[in-house]
């Protein structure tokens, strides 16, 4: 299936979309109420926003393979290199960056507590989108390989330049969660970032026109081996090479 977040790629209006990172662990107690925000939060602004759980810190470190909970990683390079490079790690979870929105005045990237999130989302929600973003997913079984065709199309000139990252994650993962005073066995965890085609920044694009239509192929394994290929989603990050800040995104179901 195609994801169009409006042409003029398939001749509608471009609307903006919103990416919501959620810094999580499964030993973080208070972790779980950021994930009902966010939860709530998707329920109100649907496909418009996309949310992705970064496992990260030592939130997220697993315990040793003999303790009865929390033996299981959700952790990777992905996911720690957006931590360390946004300066998230360290810091008491959860947190949550809108859009990468820079701190203003300043050349960092604003780190919110979860309720902070909705005002920052409402505030870039309806801004005129700079460009668009159309994913075509593919999935190989036999190779275990999953393929991206992104479309970029510019309605505004991004004198920037931009980077194109394809992202994957994974919903309904039921594994343990500390939720306040309770260690839950069933906790089903959604949107657990799980890799990248091509790295945590993704590709150099270059400075866009308007006008310019861009298309890009990638490729990858689905990892880690216990991923359910039935629960995987693709999700396309355009970001300002300057600010960092999210131009535009967009998911798909891989299949």
């Amino acid at each position: 299936g195609v994801t169009n977040t409006g042409g003029p790629i398939g001749g509608d209006t471009i609307v903006q979309k919103v990416l919501l990172e959620d810094f999580t662990g499964h030993t973080c107690q208070a972790c779980p109420n950021a994930h009902r925000e966010g939860k709530r939060l998707r329920d109100i602004y649907d496909e418009r926003l996309v949310v992705l759980a970064v496992h990260a810190d030592f939130w997220a470190a697993p315990y040793p393979p003999n303790a009865p909970f929390f033996t299981y990683d959700f952790r990777n390079a992905v996911s720690t290199q957006i931590a360390t490079d946004f300066n998230v790690i360290g810091q008491p979870f959860p947190k949550g960056m809108v859009q990468r929105m820079l701190n203003p005045g300043t050349s960092n990237q604003l780190v919110l507590d979860w309720a902070g999130w909705e005002s920052k989302i409402d505030q870039w929600i309806n801004t005129a989108a700079k460009a668009g973003l159309e994913i075509t997913p593919g999935y190989n079984s036999g190779t275990n390989t999953m393929t991206a065709e992104v479309k970029v199309k510019a309605v505004s000139d991004l004198i920037d330049g931009a980077h194109l990252a394809v992202y994957f994650s994974e919903d309904s993962i039921v594994k343990w969660q500390k939720d306040g005073s309770i260690n839950d066995s069933t906790y089903v965890h959604n949107h657990v970032l799980r890799g990248s085609f091509n790295g945590m920044l993704g590709e150099d694009l270059g400075v866009i026109s308007t006008g310019d239509e861009i298309i890009k192929n990638y490729s990858t394994a689905l990892i880690p081996s216990d991923v359910d290929v039935n629960h995987v989603y693709l999700v396309a990050i355009l970001t300002n090479t300057v600010t960092k800040e999210v131009i535009q995104v967009t998911e798909v179901k891989l299949q």
